[in-house]
């Protein structure tokens, strides 16, 4: 199951860690990761200010955590990564669990 946990501290985004894998399919035929490592990795290649994140990748992990107060932009890439998410776990509750924080 892939766990999402999303960090918002006053309403400003604080942090997004997304751990393990679906599990939906064989390796290499997983949809729902695909699809969860698409969001991710299109939407954190959309961020502007790099400077104001931190970013950690590793297989099976994913954290993004801001250390400075973000642009418009920004704050609307961080949107559509928590909105695709949410997407896939609707569809998909069986595979990815998000929690907020």
């Amino acid at each position: 199951m892939i766990k999402v946990l999303i960090r918002f501290e006053e309403k400003n985004f604080k942090s997004l860690e997304v751990k393990g894998h679906a599990n939906a399919a064989p390796h290499g035929q997983d949809l729902v990761c695909a699809a969860v490592s698409g969001i991710l990795t299109g939407c954190t290649n959309a961020i502007k200010e790099e400077k104001k994140f931190s970013l950690k990748v590793d297989e099976g992990y994913y954290k993004l955590e801001a250390i400075d107060s973000l642009s418009p932009h920004d704050e609307a890439v961080i949107e559509t990564i928590i909105v695709g998410l949410k997407t896939i776990a609707k569809e998909y509750d069986a595979f990815v669990q998000i929690q907020n924080l």
